[in-house]
């Protein structure tokens, strides 16, 4: 059993979201989630679906043996669309699942720091917020939501 007042791990999380990056082989922003995608199916059984949750659900992962299926709200924005489907891949990368034991918390945590930095990478966001800091401006770059790029770039103690 897990204990609960452990914190996330976001390095670990993070470090994940970087060595996926460079073993998909993505080299610019915005960041081609598909060019992710493409990688991981070529290394696992992994499919991706768009799916109409309603309004509470963003998305969901569902493992079975060695199959993956990520489903997301086809309803949601295009940029949330994104950080869902990048959440749920580090839910997959990061070994979560689900039982009434673990610390939910923390993997959410976890989840979203991988897809921040997937989506958002810490070497490409210094020196861009360097140049320009606009969050409507980066956002529309990195192809995420204002909050999202305002949440890393604290996160990351940039902003």
């Amino acid at each position: 059993m897990e204990n609960d007042t452990l914190k996330p791990n976001v390095g670990g999380a993070r470090k994940i979201a970087r060595k996926l990056l460079k073993d998909s082989k993505v080299v610019e922003i915005p960041v081609s989630l598909q060019k992710v995608l493409d990688h991981v199916k070529s290394q696992q059984d992994l499919d991706v679906v768009k799916y109409n949750f309603g309004d509470k659900i963003s998305g969901m992962l569902v493992s079975i043996g060695d199959s993956a299926t990520i489903g997301f709200n086809s309803e949601h924005a295009w940029v949330r669309r994104r950080f869902t489907i990048a959440h749920e891949l580090g839910h997959l990368y990061m070994g979560h699942t689900c039982s009434g034991t673990d610390n939910a918390g923390n993997k959410e945590v976890e989840a979203n720091q991988f897809a921040a930095e997937l989506l958002i990478p810490l070497a490409f966001i210094k020196k861009d917020f360097a140049k320009q800091r606009d969050l409507d401006t980066l956002g529309k770059k990195y192809v995420v939501s204002k909050e999202a790029m305002c949440r890393h770039l604290m996160e990351c103690k940039i902003l």
